[in-house]
């Protein structure tokens, strides 16, 4: 049975990732179940015993893409470590991959428009779950008001990920805003 799973698994990864191709190169709405089939090295029939529709298999890779860099932020800031280095390094464990991804296709908005329409609660789940993250490190950092400042840092990141900035821009605006967010701890100027 156990072998079994790892099968399952495995092929459901491997349909994920062909997904992320075929739709990387398409877009979401030019993507058929049979590019996707086709990137996987799959029959068709065999795709739909892995996932029941596009909607499913698009769902399946955001919920992948987003649980990875969620898992990426966490890894990135542990306890102890500097604000501002570990803002830093969270947010771009957490949004550089995905910034890598759009600027790499040219179905970007649409696929992020799909992405909001078909797994919005998946983004609202990894968004909730960073802004806690961002509240516990900063609070444990001594700020007065660490959820009102993790909100804003929170929209601030979303906002730089989406500006479709260069990559070394990019990069540098969120060591920007970490640096910000760090000075403001020192200086003892959190917003209340």
């Amino acid at each position: 049975m156990a072998s079994e799973l790892s099968t399952d698994v495995e092929r459901r990864y491997a349909v994920v990732a062909a997904a992320l191709k075929a739709f990387s190169r398409f877009g979401y709405r030019r993507t058929a179940m049979a590019d996707i089939a086709a990137e996987a090295g799959v029959s068709r029939p065999s795709l739909y015993l892995v996932f029941a529709n596009k909607v499913a298999v698009f769902r399946a890779l955001i919920d992948v893409l987003l649980s990875g860099a969620m898992s990426g932020a966490e890894a990135a800031w542990p306890d102890g470590m500097a604000p501002g280095e570990g803002l830093a390094a969270a947010i771009l464990a957490k949004d550089l991959p995905i910034h890598q991804l759009f600027a790499a296709t040219p179905h970007a908005a649409e696929i992020l428009a799909e992405a909001e329409a078909l797994a919005g609660d998946l983004h609202r789940d990894v968004a909730v779950r960073f802004a806690r993250l961002v509240a516990d490190r900063l609070g444990a950092a001594g700020d007065a008001d660490a959820e009102a400042t993790a909100r804003l840092v929170a929209n601030a990141a979303n906002g730089l990920k989406h500006a479709g900035l260069d990559e070394a821009t990019y990069v540098g605006d969120v060591r920007r805003l970490a640096a910000m967010v760090a000075a403001s701890l020192a200086g003892g100027n959190a917003p209340h």
